[in-house]
């Protein structure tokens, strides 16, 4: 069960760590390389590793140092932590195991080993300075890039999973990485410009009133302080293309992998506004101040002139989802303080027709005391992905869409356009916000070449790709001989000229 643990902190248990300073024995096995990271040959540096014991179970905890491009399109180091599985510690031949990618937010350690006893790797960014959604995408970008070049990753079993700024940021990664298990973004921004929009205009409403220095919407207030520097880290203004081009919205078409994700009614950090002006509840002026507005004006930019989830997904790719919050709950405490009572818990249903499996809690409508949710509950995944992981990649995770984006990748082109001017005048495209050039093709001919170890997926690509505009056919002007052995060899064939 995943928590709200963006609301209350999260329960921690014991761990034992290994004794003494010296690094466990799997370590130099798993993870090699400890001198500089570079742009691909030796993405991920070890700096630190350490056992702990988890229901009786070794796991494995390595940090670890890569480099990447930030926002400004220069180079920063930023880290790394993986969890690793009790499979991959006994020595001998290091299986393929699944990997859960834990985007924007660090995953705290209690669940990120509970996971890994269960047979995951699980990679997160650690101990970044800076809230993903000043930071941007690029490492995250980067880091799924190494995690997925790592040996024992089945590239068949990537899952991409986070809250809030990491729900943003998974529905990002949905959009850029192929192929994807599943998706499990929990409360996600759809559209920044709005919500980063909405967040400062409410900044002085859901502070303290004259007099005080008690702020009227505290959660609301606390969030609402990085509207401005997420904005000028990307160089742009709330309602400009650009902040729409950093937006799920903006990459609908290039999300192909099963996505369940969840929303309140009475959010007022991600407001339901931006998945549909029909799922809106009524303001009450009397619990919350009469200057609260989550309109979402028109002024923000659009996708062909629609700025919700609903609208611009077509209506055959979701289900949506009405849930009744659970009786009993308590209310989400105050800032700094303790629950009053038991949390509840929500099964999260999914469809196992359709794309997105979009669930809306009715919580009724927002007060001032709101954070993502209204009341305390858990929400739960695990039937999702279960279901998921049991029926594998599909052949129609792979679209013409997706094809181009990918193919784009190897070109080093955006899939949507993006400008910024961060420095002296100086204007930054999506490319120079990429992942490094090597490291960008890499990961798409992996992906492909895993796509294709099944036939029907192998002919799916060959035939997408003979539909492809030639300057987009980076591997050549056909893949092999139009059969599945032929696309694969064709494949090898790219990766042996470093394509």
């Amino acid at each position: 069960m995943i928590s709200m643990s963006l609301i209350a902190a999260a329960a921690t248990v014991l761990l034992t760590t290994q004794a003494g300073a010296q690094s466990p024995p799997w370590s130099e096995r798993l993870f090699p390389f400890v001198g500089t990271p570079d742009q691909y040959e030796h993405r991920l540096s070890r700096s630190e590793a350490r056992e702990v014991q988890v229901d009786g179970k070794p796991v494995g905890v390595v940090t670890a140092k890569l480099i990447c491009r930030n926002m400004d399109g220069h180079e920063e180091t930023a880290q790394a932590r993986i969890y690793l599985p009790p499979v991959l510690l006994n020595g001998g031949k290091a299986p393929a195991c699944p990997l859960i990618y834990n985007a924007g937010y660090e995953i705290d350690e209690n669940g990120a080993t509970h996971l890994a006893a269960k047979g995951y790797v699980v990679c997160t960014p650690h101990a970044h300075p800076l809230h993903p959604l000043v930071r941007g995408p690029n490492v995250d970008i980067a880091l799924l890039h190494a995690a997925r070049a790592i040996s024992w990753i089945d590239p068949l079993r990537v899952c991409i999973q986070g809250g809030s700024a990491g729900g943003w940021m998974t529905l990002l990664l949905t959009a850029e990485s192929f192929p994807i298990l599943w998706s499990a973004p929990d409360v996600p921004p759809i559209h920044w410009g709005y919500n980063a929009g909405y967040l400062r205009a409410n900044l002085e409403v859901a502070g303290p009133p004259a007099g005080s220095t008690s702020p009227r919407m505290p959660y609301l207030y606390g969030v609402s302080q990085i509207a401005d520097p997420s904005m000028k880290g990307l160089g742009t203004s709330f309602d400009s293309p650009s902040a729409l081009a950093i937006s799920p919205i903006a990459h609908l078409d290039t999300i192909t992998a099963p996505v369940q994700t969840y929303f309140s009614t009475a959010d007022v950090l991600v407001p339901i506004n931006q998945v549909s002006r029909a799922l809106v509840k009524p303001h009450d002026p009397t619990v919350i101040p009469a200057e609260y507005d989550s309109n979402m004006y028109d002024r923000y930019a659009s996708i062909r002139g629609k700025r919700t989830l609903l609208d611009a997904l077509p209506r055959s790719a979701y289900q949506l989802f009405p849930v009744m919050a659970p009786d009993g709950m308590p209310r989400v405490p105050a800032v700094n303080q303790a629950a009053n009572g038991k949390a509840g818990h929500i099964d999260l249903p999914f469809t196992k027709s359709k794309l997105w499996s979009i669930v809306v809690v009715d919580e009724g409508s927002p007060d001032s005391q709101c954070a993502h949710t209204k009341y305390l509950w858990g929400a739960d995944h695990d039937p999702f992905k279960h279901w998921a992981e049991s029926r594998g990649i599909t052949a129609d995770q792979l679209t013409a869409p997706k094809l181009q984006r990918l193919m784009k990748r190897m070109l080093g082109e955006p899939w949507r356009k993006m400008e910024t001017r961060p420095h002296e005048g100086k204007t930054i495209n999506r490319r120079e916000l990429m992942d490094f050039p090597a490291a960008e093709k890499a990961d798409v001919v992996r992906g492909l070449q895993a796509y294709a170890l099944d036939d029907a997926r192998a002919i799916r690509l060959a035939e997408l790709y003979s539909r492809l505009p030639e300057r987009l056919k980076v591997l050549g002007s056909h893949l092999g001989d139009g059969t599945a052995a032929g696309v694969r060899e064709e494949l090898k064939s790219s990766d042996r000229s470093g394509l």
